[in-house]
């Protein structure tokens, strides 16, 4: 009798055939929505002052640096709506895939599930405009960028479980309590927990000011609370608490949910929701030159500090993971015959 060891889990061959309807029309979608976007940074980055109320603020450097790197963003995700699109992708490193998969995630999984919804609330229930009278941009642009942002999310996501399923098909079919635990399983338990640890404050204070709360906010930030704003608080504090409950349920092995890529799916979304927007909150308020003079407050520099390193610790966890899934896959079949 031959004993054969075959890795948990193994990348699939690439597919021979080209990408079919569906795939090309989600790309095709993605694509389209982040034409606007890249039209107006463009634009903005020339010189226009298109959209403006405030000239003046159009032109400041800080603003043209950040244009930049934002479009930076949106042009790389054509590429990877590309990449999850045609079979050239599939010879893409993983981690190549799987980096600004990530971020792209965690920034727009929330505007996803909240800036619609909210929207439409603010619309029905509320008395208040969508935009504040007094910004510096005309509302016009915050619809054309949030709806763009809303498809680009749900055609990145959907492309990126088609092209997963694709290239990891055997993560979509292993059970949670299957997945073998390699030499780093403590270090990863270790993390999980330091993770929730941090995660569980980060959450309060987001479903805090979700539910009304203003203490912690600047002035202008608690006189001009919306909807929107409220609800998109309230999903990044429950993804934030989904992200470090399934990362536990990940390194225990639970039998519950059975199947593997249920809980990966939420710590993946759940981690870098809590980082991308923490980290992108920190970074607009040290953009700000008089930030230090009362712009920003002690609890929303910490509050954001704890979701960084939340979303860091769950990331290097899963990291982990992934590296021995890879390692995993390298072996090469060891056979025996007694």
């Amino acid at each position: 009798m031959t004993v054969t060891a075959q890795p948990l889990m193994r990348r699939t061959r690439t597919a021979h055939g080209g990408p079919g309807r569906l795939r090309l029309a989600v790309c095709a979608a993605t694509i389209a929505a982040c034409v606007p976007y890249l039209t107006l940074k463009i634009a903005w980055l020339s010189g226009s002052t298109a959209g403006w109320n405030d000239t003046d603020a159009a032109k400041d450097s800080a603003l043209y640096v950040g244009n930049a790197i934002t479009m930076g963003m949106d042009a790389l995700a054509v590429v990877v709506a590309l990449a999850f699109t045609f079979r050239w992708g599939m010879r893409i490193p993983a981690w190549l895939v799987l980096t600004p998969i990530w971020v792209a995630a965690g920034l727009l999984a929330p505007i996803v599930l909240a800036v619609p919804l909210g929207s439409v609330l603010q619309v029905l229930f509320s008395s208040e405009p969508l935009t504040t009278s007094g910004s510096a941009i005309q509302g016009w642009v915050y619809g054309v960028v949030y709806a763009g942002f809303t498809v680009q999310g749900l055609g990145l996501l959907t492309a990126f479980v088609l092209y997963a399923r694709n290239r990891w098909a055997d993560v979509f079919a292993v059970r949670t309590r299957d997945v073998p635990k390699g030499a780093t399983h403590q270090v990863q338990a270790l993390l999980a927990r330091a993770a929730g640890v941090l995660a569980v404050p980060f959450a309060v204070v987001h479903l805090f000011w979700a539910f009304g709360g203003t203490a912690g906010l600047t002035a202008e930030q608690g006189d001009h609370r919306n909807a929107a704003q409220q609800l998109a608080d309230g999903t990044v504090g429950l993804l934030a608490l989904a992200g470090a409950a399934a990362l536990l349920v990940i390194v225990r092995r639970g039998r519950r949910p059975e199947r593997f890529v249920v809980p990966l799916a939420a710590a993946w979304v759940g981690a870098a929701a809590t980082f991308a927007w923490s980290l992108y909150g920190l970074l607009v308020t040290l953009s700000r030159p008089g930030f230090l003079a009362g712009e920003s407050t002690t609890a929303l520099n910490l509050t954001a500090l704890c979701g960084v390193l939340a979303g860091v610790l769950m990331g290097v966890t899963g990291a982990f993971l992934l590296a021995e899934r890879d390692a995993q896959s390298a072996r090469p079949i060891a056979s025996s015959t007694p």
